[in-house]
């Protein structure tokens, strides 16, 4: 049965996750308005609490007031759980690296897989003193904050970091690109904190994965009052060639602001895919083809695969007359790396097979993940290729009804999940998970799981 919505998904969490952040930083009282009903970002809310930052909500009329501290908690020595949020644990590590006093950071099994040598590496070259409990260098982290600390840091020693990297009032870090693009926002958005007393200089030695992030992260700095400049290095310069440094000036400090946060295109993608699916028709609000989020190029996807696409009024409106029916296209991926489910969910009601290329950073930034998404797959009736750099998608002239193992990974869960406006008998074996991003998810789509 083809389906006629006009909805308001949850705002985005990558941006209101940075906006808390930069609010947290700020020194004075910062307003966001949006719809935050997400388990996810909550967790991040309750961590800053847990050090004594003071954050109203009022859910109600979709408000957030965050009291800024100027990056200076209260409580300087506390037990962190970040549950299973990943960027909760690689944004509070960064700025409490660069804050006072001493945290210990965890989270539950499926956080601590994710590895965390990458920033642990780059904080401790600006002078932080970040360790891992584990080998693996995952969490749990050890974080003693650089302010009121003098001398070489023991993980600057234990990492083998020449701790005399402060040239003429300057404090840098040489990172890789290849790495998951999550750390690199991370130490962006605590710099500010870094360059209270030195100029600091990120230089990101090569193709930086994931590069819309890092846009997202400098616009909402931006508007917090803190304008990197970016300086891209050209094939014959001496050191860091292709590479992109970014210069965050001695003593620039974020400002309050007043902040409406925009509906998060990941999770309207979802959407747009249950009226590919389904048929129909999808009209997502506070959204528009001016947004930061380069998620939403997701319905040019749909476009190629046979739906029209169409924006009015701050509004994204995706509409499928036939249910089904799509057509297979191949699609870089590497920018689109939240809503890759979401397109295999769609690919399975192709008359040809859909490919997925560009994705190889994703097997180091969240090890297994692909090879999970193409074994779930599959269970449909699928042939799943897999290369080193994505997967081939060959849907079966008939689906198979499945059970998910979702894992607790909401983005499984919601995506495969919508094959269930098609087939019957499809189930989820954990589908609380997706109160963690949008809590009446299946509600609205009238899924019953």
């Amino acid at each position: 049965m083809s389906i006629d919505l006009v909805l308001s998904p949850p705002s985005s969490q990558s941006i209101a996750k940075r906006a808390l952040i930069c609010a947290a930083l700020a020194e004075g009282n910062t307003l966001l308005e949006g719809s935050f009903h997400s388990q996810d970002l909550q967790v991040m809310v309750d961590a800053l609490r847990r050090i004594g930052l003071k954050i109203n909500q009022d859910s109600k009329q979709g408000k957030m007031e965050i009291v800024g501290q100027g990056g200076i908690f209260p409580v300087d020595e506390e037990y962190i759980d970040v549950d299973n949020s990943i960027l909760t644990a690689n944004f509070l590590t960064a700025v409490l690296a660069f804050s006072r006093g001493i945290y210990r950071i965890n989270g539950d099994k499926r956080v601590q897989q994710y590895p965390m040598g990458d920033l642990i590496f780059a904080l401790n070259q600006l002078g932080a003193d970040v360790s891992s409990e584990s080998s693996y260098d995952t969490l749990p982290l050890l974080v003693e904050g650089l302010v009121g600390r003098r001398g070489i840091s023991p993980s600057s020693k234990r990492y083998g970091i020449n701790a005399a990297m402060d040239n003429a009032g300057i404090r840098y870090a040489a990172l890789t690109g290849t790495a998951t693009y999550l750390y690199a926002c991370a130490i962006l958005l605590a710099s500010p904190l870094a360059a209270i007393e030195s100029q600091v200089e990120l230089h990101f030695v090569n193709h930086l994965c994931c590069n819309p992030y890092i846009l997202m992260t400098l616009d909402v700095m931006r508007e917090f009052g803190v304008d990197v400049p970016i300086r891209a290095h050209r094939d014959d310069a001496l050191l860091f060639s292709k590479g992109t440094t970014y210069i965050i000036p001695r003593g620039i400090k974020y400002s309050p602001h007043e902040f409406k946060v925009e509906s998060d295109a990941s999770l309207a993608n979802y959407a747009f895919a249950a009226a590919a699916i389904a048929g129909g028709s999808v009209t997502v609000r506070n959204l528009s083809n001016k947004s930061i989020q380069k998620e939403l190029e997701f319905v040019f996807c749909m476009q190629r695969m046979g739906c029209r696409v169409e924006y009015v009024d701050q509004s994204v409106k995706v509409t499928r007359q036939e249910p089904g029916l799509l057509r297979g296209i191949s699609v870089d991926m590497e920018d689109l790396t939240d809503s890759i489910q979401t397109f295999a969910a769609c690919a399975l009601f192709a008359t040809s097979p859909s490919r997925v290329t560009n994705i190889s950073h994703i097997r180091h930034c969240e090890p297994g993940r692909i090879e999970k998404l193409c074994n779930e797959l599959r269970k449909f009736g699928a042939k799943i290729n897999e290369f080193e750099d994505g997967f081939l998608i060959i849907p079966p002239e008939e689906l198979t009804p499945a059970t998910i193992e979702a894992d607790g990974d909401p983005r499984l869960a919601m995506s495969l999940g919508l094959v269930g406006l098609r087939i019957d008998g499809v189930q989820i074996d954990s589908a609380d998970c997706v109160k963690r991003a949008w809590s009446d998810f299946f509600s609205v789509f009238k899924l019953d799981f």
